[in-house]
């Protein structure tokens, strides 16, 4: 018997090798400008190579037996149409302002590490026309955000650390896009 090769003692075994290899393998998508705008699951970049909406960049070093043919796994594919990368319209939410300002808080520069201390404050209050929009939004902690209560930040003399902004991308995605970007400069494909 090849040494590479599991044996399985029961059939739950084999699937959940399975599962964990092949499901949740993740796939590198680029647009047609070659920036990398996502990532999906193997399946569905196989489902997109065989409708023939993708080519595949470059290969992982590994492949899938089936009854009828073996398959390249691919690393990195790229979608023929353009998809924008930047400038991406995000629906506002607590998590993405908690992931631009890096979980501190935005006025005594505390990391927050635990849900219920972290809090997102209106810079400009609603009460005084203050918009739920991620440039009046920062982190808080639940005791800053309690001290500024409904004042604006030079009644409270508290003053965020960096002005509020739009973040261009979630932070998974740089992530994505900086392992393709080592991936993509580590081989010619």
């Amino acid at each position: 018997m090849d040494k590479n090769k599991k044996s399985y003692s029961n059939f739950c075994d084999l699937l959940n090798d399975f599962f964990w290899e092949y499901v949740m393998y993740q796939v590198y998508v680029l647009n047609s400008g070659y920036e990398c705008v996502s990532s999906c699951s193997l399946g569905r970049a196989l489902s997109l190579l065989e409708q023939q909406k993708a080519e595949v960049v470059k290969y992982a070093n590994c492949l899938i037996n089936t009854v009828n043919r073996i398959i390249k796994v691919p690393l990195i594919i790229k979608i023929f149409r353009f998809v924008k990368v930047y400038g991406r319209k995000f629906k506002y939410s607590n998590r993405m302002t908690w992931e631009r300002d890096n979980y501190v808080c935005q006025y005594c520069g505390k990391h927050l590490t635990e849900k219920k201390d972290i809090t997102t404050d209106h810079v400009i209050p609603k009460s005084r026309g203050g918009k739920t929009i991620y440039e009046n939004m920062v982190t808080a902690c639940s005791h800053c955000n309690k001290k500024k209560n409904n004042l604006t930040t030079s009644e409270s003399g508290m003053f965020p650390m960096r002005k509020p902004f739009k973040p261009a991308m979630t932070k998974r995605m740089k992530e994505i896009m900086d392992a393709v970007k080592k991936m993509m400069a580590e081989n010619v494909y």
